[in-house]
């Protein structure tokens, strides 16, 4: 009796059992999107999204499975499930251990890739290793990339070095850089470098090999000494007056490469004689962009240069707030999602009031100079040239021109926006028109027909008074000349 007992505990045990591991495995089901403005997500194991998700200044990890697009603003995204859609990063590190079904698309951030991308794969700054396998294709703008797994596309990068030890069925192709062929590489493709070299081991196999430009490593090295170049915050500090990342590159920010975007005609620039050439040809570009802008808006410079000579002060604080609140506002609207258009357009303000405020301290100090060295005034398109020659020179001085360059950004937007980009004037004591005490200022009637008649009247009735007071005077004068002779 007591073993038939045994077997139905054991029966009800198995059972219990089999009824909760089947509820473990059904899991959390989410049929909607999933939008987080701060902080992380995590979407756990047994756990199925169907909907998009977004994350802004936090980390995603994916555990489970989501039916959708997954995009991240400023954090990591660790995908160890799958994903069922694209994902898109903004400022943030990709690991993906598990699999994405789409493509991979990140900007200033690497990425790692040990699983499996059903699409393409592309990366706007940041380095690519590649362990697991792409289904499209690798395009990477700057950056090292490692491929050890096994690519079935094309892959193209701007970066310096291109490591394969595993397997590209497509194309290589690098306008400028090195691509390394370890001893168990396969690429089923060309393998195409316009400047650079190809280094091939023992044991690799390629289709074709072409260079356009063989270059040694040291001159690759050259080319890429500058730092890293890429369309965003490094094309706003091309605007910046002369610096040309010198300032960043001693702290190793690295952000500038041999060759610039903000001007899309330079050629590159390689050693000293290189970056020499390319500050010259900047200051030319800059001295025609403001000899432009005080050509169409003379009186707007004007105002300007009188608030730079009189109200230095007010102009550097407008400045330093402006680039303190700049950073905080394109986070605000990197959140809101929407906004994230207004970014552009708050680059574009700051490089206007840049781009007039830097012509007005160009003119205030081509003017103080010549000013000081002759009584007869210039031109001041020759002013404009001085200033903007000066500031060049110092420009050439490490870390100093940096700092100068930086103090002039702020001095120059903070003197167009304290002006409202020119549009207000100093009156003689050096304050804007717009005051308590200017308004209490009674302004002059506007002249009238009426006002003139009266005020004919009143110097006719002036006039005959004098006359009358000259008339009595006389008088009086001859009645004390009769009481003397008396």
């Amino acid at each position: 009796m007591r073993k038939s007992y045994g077997k139905w505990v054991c029966l009800v045990l198995l059972a219990v059992l089999l009824l909760t591991g089947t509820a473990a495995g059904q899991g959390t089901v989410i049929n909607e999107d999933i939008n987080k403005t701060t902080g992380s997500l995590e979407i756990p194991r047994n756990t199925t999204v169907n909907g998009d998700v977004t994350v802004n200044m936090g980390e995603i990890e994916i555990d489970g499975i989501v039916n959708g697009d997954v995009i991240n603003n400023m954090g990591k995204v660790s995908v160890f499930g799958d994903i069922n859609g694209s994902v898109t990063a903004n400022m943030g590190e990709v690991v993906i251990p598990g699999r994405v079904s789409g493509n991979v698309d990140a900007k200033m951030g690497s990425v790692s890739v040990d699983g499996d991308v059903g699409g393409n794969l592309k990366a706007g700054l940041g380095s690519i290793k590649i362990r697991g396998t792409i289904a499209g294709d690798v395009d990477l703008e700057l950056g090292d990339l490692q491929i050890i797994g096994h690519v079935l596309g094309n892959v193209n990068s701007q970066g310096k070095i291109i490591r394969i030890t595993g397997q590209v069925d497509g194309d290589v192709t690098m306008p400028q850089g090195i691509v390394e062929l370890g001893p168990n590489a396969v690429v089923g493709g060309r393998v195409l470098v316009e400047q650079g070299l190809v280094q091939t081991d023992a044991g690799a196999q390629v289709g074709s090999i072409i260079v356009n430009e063989e270059l040694s490593r040291r001159e690759v090295d050259n080319m890429f000494s500058g730092g890293y170049n890429f369309r965003g915050i490094d094309d706003f500090i091309n605007i910046l007056p002369f610096t040309d990342g010198e300032f960043f590159r001693n702290f190793n920010f690295n952000l500038r490469p041999g060759h610039h975007r903000f001007f899309p005609f330079y050629t590159p620039f390689t050693g000293w004689t290189g970056r020499a050439a390319s500050r010259i040809l900047g200051m030319v570009v800059i001295f025609a962009l403001a000899a432009l802008v005080h050509t169409l808006f003379p009186r707007n410079t004007k105002n300007i240069v009188q608030a730079v000579n009189q109200k230095t002060g007010p102009a550097i604080l407008w400045g330093v707030l402006t680039v303190i609140l700049a950073i905080p506002l394109v986070i605000l609207l990197a959140i809101t999602i929407i906004g994230i258009p207004l970014i552009l357009v708050e680059f574009l303000l700051l490089a206007i009031a840049w781009l007039m405020g830097y012509t007005g301290v160009a003119l205030w100090l081509g003017g103080r100079v010549l000013k000081s060295s002759s009584t007869v005034g210039a031109n001041p398109l020759g002013e404009l040239a001085l200033g903007v020659l000066l500031l060049g020179i110092i420009g050439f001085i490490p870390v100093l021109g940096g700092l100068v360059g930086i103090g002039v950004f702020i001095l120059a937007v903070g003197a167009a926006l304290s002006t409202r980009f020119g549009t207000e004037n100093l009156n003689n004591d050096g304050e804007f028109p717009v005051s308590p005490t200017n308004l209490n200022k009674k302004l002059p009637e506007p002249e009238t027909e009426e006002n003139t008649r009266l005020e004919n009247i009143e110097f006719i009735e002036n006039e005959d008074n004098q006359g009358n007071s000259n008339s009595i005077g006389a008088e009086r004068s001859e009645q004390n000349d009769k009481e003397k002779f008396d």
